[in-house]
């Protein structure tokens, strides 16, 4: 079994030929042998949190292939406790947060507020991350590390891998895990599997911002034991969130 930990449903401006219509993402998915992904909405990264949560629990009422992930915004504090305070009864197995695009730090007072509902309730948050962007660089991903020990949180694209500092942080942090979406350099997957072992890797794809077949391989041509390759591609992922898939 495949599970990917990152992946969208809907259009992004900035990709206007991607195509991201739930059919057209499990149709990727299925294609190349994945049988479930986590999903966020590109409405709710862009701009109306509601709105795009309740597009993705529609498409997981129709898609066994899509589990559904809640996106909220700090920004807007009554909306995101509203959002969250219903997550479990609705369906939603983890937390997405995009500092970049809603334009805050994760070590804001705003996300802090997120961060300990989400700490205190044990609800996974992946969030993006970018090793140009402080606000959720690895600095940021540090900080809030420390500040909340018990928070179980994934560094989407693992800050794109464009340096070894997120590694670093996640060496001193037992509470940091790794999502490997958009990886493609050379050496450097096998480096931090040297460094961290695989127990906090999990496979991502972005989907559909990217071609999932491309991770895929990235994982499998490593030729980890069986068992090891299985906890980054999906044991990780369905013990983080406690997926009864």
């Amino acid at each position: 079994m495949i599970i990917d930990a990152h992946g969208h449903i809907g259009m992004f401006n900035s990709w206007p030929l991607v195509k991201g219509r739930p059919e057209d993402v499990v149709n990727m998915l299925c294609n190349e042998g994945i049988d479930y992904v986590l999903v966020s909405s590109a409405k709710a990264i862009a701009y109306d949190c509601p709105s795009g949560n309740a597009e993705v629990l529609e498409a997981a009422a129709k898609y066994k292939e899509i589990i559904p992930m809640l996106c909220i915004n700090p920004r807007r504090p009554e909306e995101a406790v509203a959002e969250l305070s219903t997550r479990q009864a609705r369906g939603f197995v983890g937390v997405k947060l995009h500092p970049s695009h809603h334009e805050y730090s994760l070590t804001s007072p705003a996300a802090r507020a997120v961060l300990e509902l989400c700490e205190e309730s044990q609800v996974p948050v992946l969030t993006h991350s970018a090793e140009d962007d402080p606000g959720c660089g690895p600095q940021a991903i540090a900080t809030i590390a420390e500040r909340h020990p018990d928070l179980l949180l994934i560094v989407g694209h693992a800050c794109l891998f464009s340096s070894r500092e997120v590694v670093d942080v996640a060496e001193e942090c037992p509470n940091v895990y790794l999502e490997l979406s958009v990886n493609y350099e050379a050496a450097k997957l096998e480096d931090t599997i040297e460094r961290l072992g695989c127990g906090r890797l999990l496979f991502g794809s972005d989907v559909p911002l990217h071609n999932p077949s491309v991770m895929v391989q990235r994982v499998k041509v490593i030729g980890l034991p069986k068992e090891e390759e299985n906890k980054i591609l999906c044991e990780n992922t369905r013990r983080l969130f406690q997926l009864s898939v």
